[in-house]
């Protein structure tokens, strides 16, 4: 239990980061979303959570270094390798985009547009410092900010348990919303395995946290988004803690292929400082989810088509053949479907 709590801590303080910054909670709808959110953390963002324990518990190394290995075995071509970097690269913008979200829907900064053109670059570099001290030994204690932010969030917001019909728009909207913030397959979950206690089976490390995100999720539908100055407050130091979780994953991949602490993390600090000051074009919530959708696609077809089953099989150890049957239809199917259907939604 030790070892899975500040797992399962890292995973909700992203996840109720996310939800909020990828702009679900205010949506007058969100309440709406709920079985929409339900249905594809089943059957897309459950699948791609196994990919990092697939590579985590074949190879023993992080995506970055560990995509070396899994292409090697597999006797495919090195392109595949692009896809680490390619993950590391969308984790960086979607950390942008949520120190933007968490500073700019701050209301005490609005006379002083200065403050609140400075807060993002600030919550940038309080992230990265917790991520130089080590956020493994703070998750156990930073996790309750989560549920603490969800019942202030319910005091000050009205609810109103109305559902309604969903558009193709709000469907594409709430499928996105549950990929991208679940970040399936971009280290995230490969770094949190790496600290755990190694388990027989893939799903007693993998199932967890991903109830962890789908509660967090849905939770933070139900209740929506309040506008009072305790509530942002909460949200935003949740946003600290949880994007240091997702710098710490990035600089120790660079660190894992021979860079040093200080360029790795400084690396991960301007990449941020880049991010934010991208975050405010309209462009860039395109490109955010362009690049995580292909990247997660990318590795779904690795995981479900090019790895050889047998390896596959083994690095998962599910307790029946069934079970992993049944998650090889899903990563080969649909989760591509489901990546596809997204991405072309873009640009229709």
């Amino acid at each position: 239990m030790k070892s899975l709590l500040p797992a399962v801590s890292a995973v909700a303080l992203i996840t109720m980061t996310l939800v909020h910054a990828l702009g679900l909670t205010a949506e007058p709808l969100h309440l709406s979303f709920v079985p929409v959110w339900l249905l594809f953390m089943i059957i897309a963002a459950l699948p791609l959570a196994f990919v990092d324990a697939l590579l985590v518990r074949r190879t023993q190394k992080m995506p970055l270094e560990g995509l070396v290995s899994i292409t090697r075995d597999a006797d495919i071509s090195t392109r595949w390798r692009v896809l680490a970097p390619l993950s590391m690269l969308a984790l960086a913008l979607l950390m942008g985009q949520a120190s933007h979200y968490a500073t700019h829907n701050v209301a005490w900064t609005e006379p002083n547009m200065m403050l609140k053109e400075v807060l993002p670059y600030l919550v940038i570099f309080f992230t990265v410092g917790f991520a130089w001290v080590g956020m493994r030994r703070l998750l156990s204690f930073v996790g309750v900010l989560v549920p603490v932010a969800l019942v202030v969030n319910a005091m000050s917001s009205s609810l109103k348990f109305e559902f309604f019909l969903l558009t193709p728009q709000q469907w594409q909207l709430v499928a996105s919303g549950a990929l991208l913030s679940s970040l399936s397959a971009s280290g995230v979950y490969a770094w949190l395995l790496m600290q755990q206690t190694p388990q027989q089976h893939a799903s007693s490390q993998i199932l967890p946290l991903w109830l962890t995100q789908t509660v967090v999720g849905l939770l933070a539908l139900v209740v929506g988004q309040a506008t009072d100055a305790i509530y942002l407050v909460m949200y935003m130091l949740c946003a600290i803690f949880a994007l240091a979780v997702c710098a710490e994953t990035i600089g120790a991949q660079l660190q894992a292929k021979g860079w040093a602490k200080p360029i790795a993390l400084g690396s991960v600090l301007l990449a941020g400082v880049l991010t934010v000051s991208a975050a405010e074009y309209v462009a860039f919530d395109y490109a955010v989810k362009a690049i995580m959708l292909l990247s997660l696609l990318g590795f779904a077809v690795l995981a479900g088509w090019k790895i050889k089953i047998s390896h596959a099989r083994k690095a998962l150890n599910f307790s029946h053949e069934g079970i992993y049957n049944l998650w090889r239809v899903f990563i080969r199917l649909a989760v591509p479907v489901t990546t596809v259907w997204l991405l072309v939604s873009m640009v229709l």
